[in-house]
């Protein structure tokens, strides 16, 4: 029993604490990057960001520790276009959490909110370790669309992300839109915690057993 309670306590002390996952993201117009966040570790990151093509980017995304296991939440509060907005653009966000640990099944969900002038069509995927999970494709004028759960299996990776790449074509379309990646496996510190309470729970009965054997 002393074995296992040393095992768990290491395991707890080598873990990767969810604490240490960062979140970055990255926002690019037709390829170039025109401004990010990086090395976010509360588990929180919000960018607001603008060029001379869009009037408000706003993103806000959730990860590690606020979400369970390597979860992954990222939503596009607004996008629009600017009035002096010309040609073609589109507007790709990526956001990247780091420095976690999942494995198994995942599930992707999708939705997109066209919210004035038809933006689109839209693209939103999911990755871990940079290999692409889950990816649908939105029309472009589509008012209020969802889709997934999308499963996919895959094994242990350290990092995850999600992408939105719409096609903007006016002045003034305006784009919502949200990604939720849910991994469904506990981190490793979490792990550890579960083995810590198995050894106390079966120490206990241990305990119990020889306190009636005694009596």
């Amino acid at each position: 029993m002393r074995k296992v309670l040393l095992a768990s306590t290491l395991l707890a002390a080598m873990g990767v604490s969810p604490a240490m996952a960062t979140l970055q993201i990255e926002v690019f117009d037709n390829g170039s990057l025109i401004d990010n966040v990086t090395g976010i570790t509360t588990g929180a990151a919000s960018l607001t960001a603008n060029d001379a093509n869009f009037a408000n980017i706003t993103i806000n995304a959730q990860g590690s520790p606020i979400l369970p296991n390597a979860d992954l939440s990222s939503v596009t509060l607004d996008a629009t276009a600017a009035l002096g907005f010309s040609g073609a653009h589109t507007l790709t966000i990526d956001v990247l959490q780091s420095a976690i640990f999942g494995t198994g099944n995942t599930l992707s969900t999708f939705t997109v909110n066209g919210l004035t002038n038809d933006p689109g069509p839209t693209t939103e995927s999911t990755f871990a370790n940079g290999g692409l999970l889950a990816t649908h494709t939105f029309p472009a004028a589509l008012l209020d669309g969802s889709f997934g759960p999308v499963s996919a299996a895959t094994g242990a990776f350290t990092s995850d992300e999600t992408q939105f790449a719409v096609d903007f074509t006016a002045p003034r379309q305006s784009f919502g839109g949200s990604i939720q990646l849910t991994t469904g496996v506990p981190e490793p510190s979490t792990w550890a915690m579960m083995l810590i309470g198995f050894a106390f729970v079966a120490w206990g009965a241990m305990t119990r057993k020889r306190a009636r054997e005694l009596y």
